[in-house]
């Protein structure tokens, strides 16, 4: 059964009553669909897990904020007030006296910043066990009548529209500093700007970085090519773009020169063009000069957090821009190179600093 967003919320007593029987429903929250259960329901959770098709690993719980407390003992205090509600998802240790099924000593939580959940979680007040919308392993389902077909156990689906965002950021708070398990809507430059320092990533995760230019054949592709050799392939993935670059261009004879000059190679790059699948694939991105600050915030306004000039990442300095060395001799390009080869080095040391394991 689907029903609409607005009729769920007038009927909110009938939603709440197929939670009560121990039946599974589907919601839109702000990041991606979920299927809910009560979750101190022990044969509703085992439904759960039997649908989803993977091993028994725990689910995500749903509660009002003021509710945490009673289960989960508040560590990192700074990030759970400034994220939740919203798309971030905590794990933290479970308080010895609560007892909920297939949960051990962590639990996670999360509280969507979406009206119906919230007003949801305000009446049922049980905790629900929630997973994303799609069997283990594969992309989250996006739209209602999808999720439906392939998970016709579902007795109520609630249809939120199409929902494409990235799935909540899962960071273990448990651990200091604090443990990224999953990348997701909350950018990793958002969480360390609340913590005030760098967090932790799980190892089996990179850090993505973004050098930009104009026209992505001198300093972007520069950056990156200078960049990959100060850094291990297994902690990061490095990319360039340009602001107004034609896309397939190769980049500039001096430009790949120089890069060979520090040991790398960009022989076989080819320009592409700056858009938002580029902006929300990075962690981190490092532009040239102002004015690309700027074209990438009117694209993205939210990767403000996560975009500097080059040359004032972690420093104090400003407006401290990469002169464009276009239409100039090699001395041109070595300087442009120079000027960003200590910013380069930094990054690297950041980078890996955020794989040293954690207590």
């Amino acid at each position: 059964m689907i029903i609409k967003l607005g009729e769920a919320v007038q009927s909110m007593e009938r939603v709440i009553n197929i939670l009560r029987d121990g039946s599974i429903i589907a919601m839109p929250t702000d990041t991606v669909y979920g299927l809910a259960v009560d979750g101190t329901d022990e044969k509703a959770t085992e439904r759960l897990f039997d649908i989803k098709k993977r091993a028994q690993k725990p689910f995500t719980f749903f509660l009002p904020k003021s509710e945490i407390k009673k289960l989960a003992i508040i560590t990192k205090r700074k990030i759970i007030d400034f994220f939740i509600p919203g798309p971030l998802t905590v794990i933290l240790k479970k308080k010895p006296e609560v007892s909920l099924p297939f949960i051990g000593d962590k639990i996670g939580i999360r509280i969507p910043q979406h009206n119906f959940v919230l007003q949801l979680l305000s009446l049922y007040q049980k905790p629900l066990a929630v997973t994303s919308a799609n069997k283990g392993g594969e992309p989250p389902l996006v739209s209602p009548y999808d999720i439906l077909e392939h998970f016709t156990e579902v007795e109520m689906v609630i249809d939120g529209g199409m929902l494409y965002s990235s799935p909540s950021t899962v960071v273990d708070l448990t651990k200091t500093p604090p443990l990224v398990m999953r990348k997701g809507a909350v950018a990793i430059m958002a969480l360390e700007k609340v913590y005030g320092r760098m967090v932790s990533l799980k190892p089996t995760l990179k850090f993505n970085v973004l050098f930009v230019c104009s026209g992505n054949t001198c300093r972007s592709p520069m950056a990156e090519g200078i960049f990959k050799t100060l850094i291990s392939p297994k902690y990061c993935e490095a990319r360039s773009a340009g602001t107004v670059a034609m896309s397939g261009l190769q980049t500039a004879h001096y430009a790949r020169q120089v890069v060979k000059e520090y040991g790398g190679s960009i022989d076989r790059q080819r320009s592409i063009y700056l858009d938002q699948e580029l902006i929300d694939w990075a962690d981190v991105i490092l532009v040239m000069e102002y004015k690309h600050y700027e074209s990438v915030l009117e694209i993205s306004p939210e990767a403000v957090v996560k975009t500097f000039l080059l040359r004032e990442y972690r420093r104090k300095t400003k407006y401290n821009e990469v002169p464009d060395p276009v239409g100039q001799d090699l001395g041109a390009y070595q300087q442009a190179a120079a000027k960003m080869y200590p910013t380069l080095r930094r990054l690297a040391k950041d980078v890996e600093a955020r794989f040293r394991e954690t207590r």
